[in-house]
This record gives C-alpha cells, sequence and structure tokens, in this order.
C-alpha cells in the first residue's frame, strides 16, 4: 500500500470524541513526544503541572483523536485564559488586549468568547487534516455554547499559524508578552491572536 493510502486509511480510522479522565495520562505523553518538533509548548518542561496545560479540571469542552484505541491528539476551549490580558497591537495599530481585540473582531461582548487551547497531535499523525478536524470539532463546540472562537499561536511554530489562516482564522493582535521572552530570553518573538469568523 503506498504512503497516501496508508495515510488516508488511517485518517478514516481515526475517531474525534470527547476526552476522557483516562485520556489526560497517555495525552501528556503524546503532548512531550511532539514538542521538540513543534516547539509546543514553548518549553519543554513547564512551571505548573502539564494538566493544568490540558485543562485538565477546568475545559469547558475537550475533545480528543483517538486511533487504534489510543488518545493521541487533544484540543479544548476554556471561557477563559491569561493571554486573554496580553497587551499588543490591533491591525489597525490600536494597543489592546487579546480579549478586547477578539471581542472588537467578533462584535460581541468579553464575556462571550471562548479560547481554543492546547491543540496537539501525535507525531505520525501529522500532514493528515486531522488538526483541521480536530480544531472545526472544537469550534462546532464553542458555538454551540453560544460563545466565539479565539486563540493564541507562538511565532516558534509557523506551520500552525498557516493551518490556522487556512481553516478561516483572521488574524486580529500581535503581541510580545513577558511570559514568552521570560520562555525563551528572546525578546523579539511574539504572538498572534487570531478569531474565526462565524461564517468562515
Amino acid at each position: 500500500m503506498t504512503a497516501a493510502l496508508d495515510a488516508a486509511h488511517r485518517t478514516q480510522d481515526a475517531t474525534i470524541r470527547r476526552r476522557r479522565d483516562e485520556d489526560v495520562a497517555p495525552l501528556v505523553d503524546v503532548l512531550w513526544a511532539q514538542q521538540p518538533q513543534t516547539r509546543y509548548p514553548v518549553r519543554d518542561s513547564l512551571p505548573f503541572p502539564v494538566e493544568e496545560f490540558l485543562h485538565a479540571h477546568d475545559a469547558a469542552g475537550a475533545w480528543t483523536v483517538e486511533l487504534d484505541g489510543r488518545a493521541l491528539g487533544h484540543a479544548c476551549w476554556v471561557p477563559t485564559v491569561a493571554a486573554s490580558d496580553d497587551r499588543g497591537v490591533d491591525p489597525t495599530g490600536r494597543l489592546t488586549t487579546a480579549a478586547e481585540a477578539c471581542a472588537a473582531a467578533h462584535g460581541c461582548g468579553v464575556d462571550e468568547l471562548a479560547w481554543v487551547s492546547s491543540l496537539f497531535l501525535a507525531p505520525e499523525l501529522r500532514g493528515m487534516g486531522l488538526a483541521s478536524r480536530l480544531l472545526a470539532t472544537v469550534v462546532a463546540d464553542v458555538q454551540g455554547a453560544g460563545r466565539h472562537p479565539c486563540l493564541e499561536v507562538v511565532d516558534l511554530n509557523p506551520a500552525a499559524l498557516r493551518r490556522y489562516r487556512a481553516d478561516g482564522w483572521r488574524e486580529v493582535l500581535r503581541a510580545h508578552p513577558a511570559w514568552l521572552r521570560a520562555a525563551t530570553g528572546d525578546a523579539t518573538l511574539g504572538t498572534t491572536t487570531m478569531v474565526r469568523p462565524i461564517d468562515a
């Protein structure tokens, strides 16, 4: 079987389902397995429990890619994140917070936003379209809850930025948060905050 056919079959066999408590431990392993390639998370060890990064206890909705009975991908959403207070520059050159920029772009209140978080896949699943499927599932969940989707992507992951743009996400803020400078020692690195319009 050719590599393309094999990938197509594996993509068809993958299931996207709600995350269960027992998925968290194997997803921690998947997160660290993909980190050297994606630099996501930025640090190769976190200054807090990795379960917090996965929003194991505070996600409003969390989803898993399952293949061959194994949890191999993850994404979730939360009503608010620390990044929502990051200040940056919107496309008009105005200094604002990430939350304010997202709310303005969506035409809603800050309390109506939802932040997509912790999106990653096992290295062997990359390039199969599963990240886009997983992201679409989370966005549908966000919209089903009557909220408006936002996310933040770090400059270290240009492939993610390209994927989000291809999936209809629009940039609303550029920032250089202190946490990123502290984590990398590079003051030139930044983040891009994005929204996905409902009609995208």
